[in-house]
């Protein structure tokens, strides 16, 4: 059985610090697996692709760094640059990042599925409205739906743009 993965992207004006916005450039893209769950699905080298294909490239161990530094804590792993699963983190917590605080790094092998973390230097947020596991016979009507959902949310982004200028 076939499976694909499809995304849906929303470009928002910036906000910082907030839930699932960028700070300083950097936001983590996860998964969601068939229950709406975010669930680890990208190795590296598809973490890389991933930001890609949003139009941004992968974040650096630094560039997540700063964004630490300005506010960004997860519970989640994700990729970056060098190859290096990462977690930021602020206050410590024993279910993330085994209670330590800062960049906590994990050296696991690149085939390894976390999150990815990406990194936009134009200073726009993405808001990542979905990313679902698809099985072969509902890939039409789903990707329809995402597809005209999206389609209408960036015309009224695009519309609520032109009216502020």
């Amino acid at each position: 059985m076939e499976k694909r993965k499809t995304i849906c992207v929303l470009l928002l004006f910036p906000v910082f610090p907030a839930v699932n916005q960028s700070i300083a450039g950097v936001f983590q893209v996860s998964y969601l697996n068939d229950l709406h769950q975010p669930s680890y699905g990208f190795n590296a080298s598809e973490a890389r692709r991933l930001c890609l294909f949003l139009g941004v490239t992968i974040a650096s161990k630094a560039q997540v760094q700063e964004a630490l530094r300005r506010g960004l804590e997860t519970c989640r792993f994700g990729w970056t640059d060098e190859h290096l699963a990462v977690i930021p983190r602020i206050k410590p917590l024993t279910v993330c990042g085994q209670n330590q605080i800062g960049l906590v790094t994990w050296r696991a092998t690149v085939t390894h599925p976390f999150d990815a973390f990406c990194f936009n230097e134009s200073g726009m947020t993405f808001s990542i409205l979905s990313f679902l596991l698809f099985k072969k016979k509902n890939i039409t009507r789903k990707v329809a739906l995402i597809t005209s959902t999206c389609a209408l949310l960036l015309v009224a982004v695009i519309f609520v743009v032109y009216l502020k200028l």
